[in-house]
């Protein structure tokens, strides 16, 4: 089992920085061809559809959690059921998109400040990009069978290969014809097409008990996955108010071009999300079978060790970023004053704080799936998130900060929920002492503090005036930081386990 999960991680961080490449390639370019205003647009268009994946994250989010269950417990009838009713509730769910999805795009114009030149290609980039969220509305059910199978690893392979297609798209598309922001979403489109179709191929031969026949098709197995399903669906209201409003709040209050500004701040940030939720998924089907199997013990040490080692494989680059963001925007985006350069910055260290603290304790926020104890954390993150789109309008109308307002307001609100909220409540999921998250937690930040300092005294020492300095830079960096965390984080059993892990796999090669 320690094999599996150590091949999806691996399988979900590659997969990760194969998007990234894509993200550092094409934002620069973006942003210096098209301009803040469009760039700002495309990440717009991204958050209008996690507004509309309200609607279908009630009956999705829980899909794998039920069918796995079912499995499991070898209980084929009902994982069927499960597995035929959520597939024609989304063919629904599809159709319900695509209406208000129309009605939307049609009238853009007098929702959010386009300028009259960008009007077209925005509504077309909004088009399209709905078009890709009801393809993945209909091709959700198809991955269930990599996280029932705890084969993980397979989906993030397709998904690389997804990426790599992704690449030669755009790189054909911005090479022979004139630079668009939708372009984006039409490669997303091939791609979804083609994981679509992956997917269920993958299905087939990795989890063959799992058959599509609409007399399966029952509206009780429905209901009982939305019953539960539901506070995911408020759950991803409030993350939406907490960190996906603040586009609109800054096009509305500030203008299009700040939006952009804040759009290319938010890259980075949302790119570490990105890389948590790719390692914490790995871990989350292992929870789902031990929870399952009433391994209570065995699913606690599981938990205790993902936090260590999200703890290990993150503080590092979030402390390098912190310490060295400015001479990579330097290099990133070059044609940006110092003055842009230091915005940027400044806005990214605001956007990472919260993800800086979360990224200790990621996988704790799966154990409200797993034990699905969801009513406590999202009533808590739905308070939360309100505060904090009334508090950015407020500070956005009564000061002079700025986009300054949206960052700071949001990474307060959220922080204030991880470090007070998350780690008691897992710790009451899973019936232990309410301080047990805690110690790895504080350790965690501890490291955090020491890196970032040693960090800041070898930065007074150089100068990085190439991508060749800052990749120097970062590798020495990273050894020292990894040695830190190594011999800080893991006790002796842990640190035996991880080197036999990497022993093994030289030997391999």
């Amino acid at each position: 089992m320690k094999k599996r999960l150590f091949i999806n991680l691996a399988a979900s961080i590659i997969s990760f920085f194969v998007q990234l490449a894509i993200n550092f390639f094409l934002s620069p370019y973006l942003v210096e061809h098209l301009g803040n205003a469009a760039y700002g647009f495309i990440g717009l268009a991204n958050n209008f559809v996690s507004y509309a994946s309200i609607l279908t994250v009630a009956l999705n989010s829980m899909a794998s959690r039920f069918i796995s269950i079912e499995i499991n417990r070898q209980n084929y009838k009902k994982a069927n059921e499960y597995y035929s009713s959520i597939f024609v509730a989304d063919i629904i769910l599809s159709l319900v998109v695509a209406i208000a999805s129309t009605g939307i795009i049609i009238n853009l114009q007098n929702l959010i400040n386009i300028p009259e030149e960008l009007i077209w290609d925005v509504k077309l980039t909004f088009s399209l990009v709905f078009v890709n969220f009801i393809i993945t509305i209909l091709s959700t059910v198809f991955t269930v069978a990599t996280f029932v199978k705890n084969r993980v690893d397979i989906s993030s392979i397709r998904n690389i290969t997804s990426n790599v297609l992704k690449v030669i798209l755009l790189i054909v598309m911005f090479a022979i014809l004139p630079p668009k922001i939708y372009y984006i979403a039409i490669a997303s489109i091939i791609c979804s097409f083609y994981l679509l179709l992956a997917n269920i191929k993958i299905t087939k031969k990795i989890a063959n008990e799992l058959k599509l026949k609409v007399k399966d098709f029952k509206v009780k197995a429905v209901k009982t996955i939305i019953s539960s399903g539901i506070w995911n669906s408020i759950n991803n209201f409030s993350r939406v108010l907490l960190i996906g409003v603040d586009l609109i709040i800054a096009n509305i209050f500030l203008g299009a071009n700040a939006m952009g500004t804040l759009s290319i701040a938010k890259t980075i940030p949302t790119a570490v999300e990105s890389l948590l939720a790719a390692i914490s998924g790995a871990f989350t089907p292992q929870f789902t079978i031990l929870y399952s199997q009433n391994k209570k013990e065995e699913l606690i040490n599981e938990v205790k060790f993902s936090t260590k080692l999200l703890s290990l494989l993150m503080t590092v680059p979030l402390a390098g970023f912190i310490v060295f963001g400015y001479d990579f925007y330097q290099l990133w985006m070059p044609y940006k004053t110092a003055e842009e350069i230091m915005q940027l910055q400044c806005l990214s260290i605001l956007a990472l704080l919260p993800y800086i603290l979360s990224s200790y304790i990621f996988t704790l926020s799966s154990i409200d799936t797993v034990t699905n104890k969801l009513k406590r954390p999202v009533i808590v993150q739905l308070i939360i998130a309100i505060l904090t789109v009334i508090t950015e309008v407020i500070a956005i109308q009564t000061t002079n900060w700025g986009l300054y307002a949206l960052s700071a307001v949001s990474a307060f609100y959220w922080a204030l929920k991880i470090v007070v909220f998350t780690p008691i409540n897992a710790a009451y999921n899973l019936k232990v002492k309410w301080t047990t998250f805690y110690p790895p937690f504080c350790k965690a930040v501890i490291c955090m503090i020491i890196i970032i300092v040693l960090f800041s005294i070898g930065n007074n020492f150089i100068e990085i005036t190439s991508w060749f300095d800052l990749i120097i830079v970062a590798i020495v960096s990273g050894i020292i930081g990894y040695i830190i965390n190594f011999i800080a984080l893991l006790n002796k059993k842990e640190k035996i386990k991880v080197i036999q892990f990497i022993k093994k796999k030289l030997k391999k090669e």
